[in-house]
């Protein structure tokens, strides 16, 4: 004989599906530990609970040239061993003193100039596969959420983090991955935007004091360095 199941029992066990399922974050919960970075601005690794994940798809809005880089100064200079950092698609032309001078290892830097899109987005679920990278840094203005999706399932997989820079005008829909943030200059100060974190809460307006346009200093220790030989970097066309 089939036994009624009572109202609140049945309410009960749906409640308790919600508390085990380990892809429902509970703002009751404190953050979840994991591996991560630190970005060095104390203001938004606080925000962040400790800094990025080690892991995962990280998106940037962001105008080009104000600093969106030079944020994840720390992630790009942390040593992993034999492990690759591959541009994909930038909008401009590396410059190898700049990233020298910011403490990236050359030898392990890589620059893929796909002619579309799609191919961009190919390389960098590859590069992301591979097991190879320390981080994939990509530039797209037509990445859909299916598409983010694989690169966030890719990145969490194989342990690799991939930056994903596009412009404001393009942000879009919310995607399925780690973090979201969005960057802006104010009164000559960086503003970083926490659209949206995994087991966090959104912030705005975190201000982070950069020097983003080049001083007369900067711009002698660039010519200074130019006039050295740099090993060139390497390009996949």
């Amino acid at each position: 004989m089939n036994i009624p199941t009572s109202p609140i029992n049945e309410t009960r066990s749906k409640a308790a599906l919600f508390d085990k399922h380990p892809h429902i974050w509970r703002a009751r919960e404190k953050p979840v530990s994991e591996n991560k970075f630190l970005l060095g601005a104390r203001v938004l690794d606080e925000a962040l609970h400790g800094g990025i994940a080690t892991s995962g798809v990280v998106r940037i809005a962001s105008l080009t040239g104000i600093g969106e880089i030079t944020l994840f100064k720390q992630v790009l200079t942390t040593h992993r061993a034999h492990k690759l950092r591959v541009f994909i698609k930038p909008p401009a032309q590396l410059q190898a003193p700049w990233l020298s001078n910011l403490g990236v290892d050359l030898e392990q830097v890589i620059v893929v100039l796909p002619k579309t899109d799609q191919e961009a987005l190919w390389a960098a679920e590859q590069c992301l596969k591979s097991a190879a990278c320390h981080c994939v840094l990509l530039w797209n203005n037509t990445m859909e959420a299916k598409a983010a999706r694989r690169l966030q399932v890719a990145a969490s997989h194989n342990d690799t983090l991939c930056l994903l820079f596009t412009s404001p005008h393009h942000q879009g829909a919310s995607f399925p991955i780690t973090l979201d943030l969005t960057l802006h200059i104010r009164d000559a100060k960086l503003v970083v935007n926490i659209i949206k974190q995994r087991h966090g809460w959104p912030v705005s307006d975190i201000v982070i004091p950069h020097s983003w346009t080049p001083n007369n200093h900067a711009i002698q220790a660039a010519m200074q360095n130019n006039k050295k030989t740099e090993p060139a970097l390497h390009s996949v066309i």
